[in-house]
């Protein structure tokens, strides 16, 4: 019986010694964290500086309410007005009108662009009417004609 004892412990270490490890004999790597912790504090130091600028920019030193001195008057003369609507719409060149009876067909060509009836410009200037020959500018509230 010890020889079958000793053929079996033989065989054995045999196998032991061609044995060649698979997948399932490796062992498990362990996971790393995804963000390291000099990370999160970088980037949460990056956004507190810049939480700290815009309230800075916001509160700061700039923004200051004009004195009751240095207000400027809210209602102007139409003249004045007139003259300041003008030099503000100097650069503004109508190139095309055309009309139509169908008030959906109409538009105008402005400095190369074509615009509709309440479409804005720019801030402030809208078309407000396109006329036959002409068209009505709306600059913050005063009507200005001009033709092409």
């Amino acid at each position: 019986m010890s020889t079958i004892l000793d053929a079996l412990k033989k065989s054995e270490q045999e196998r032991k010694k061609n044995h060649v490890p698979t997948l399932s004999d490796m062992p498990v790597p362990e996971e790393s964290a995804r963000w390291p912790l000099y990370v999160i504090a970088a980037l949460s130091l990056t956004l507190a500086c810049l939480v700290g600028v815009l309230i800075a920019n916001w509160y700061g030193p700039n923004r200051s309410v004009p004195q009751a001195d240095e207000a400027k008057p809210l209602i102007k003369s139409d003249a004045a007005n007139q003259q300041i609507v003008e030099a503000d719409l100097a650069d503004v060149v109508v190139n095309v009108v055309s009309y139509s009876l169908d008030s959906s067909q109409r538009f105008v060509m402005l400095d190369g662009k074509i615009y509709r009836e309440n479409d804005f410009v720019r801030a402030g200037l809208r078309v407000d009417e396109i006329k036959p020959n002409a068209v009505v500018l709306n600059f913050r509230g005063e009507l200005l004609t001009r033709t092409p």
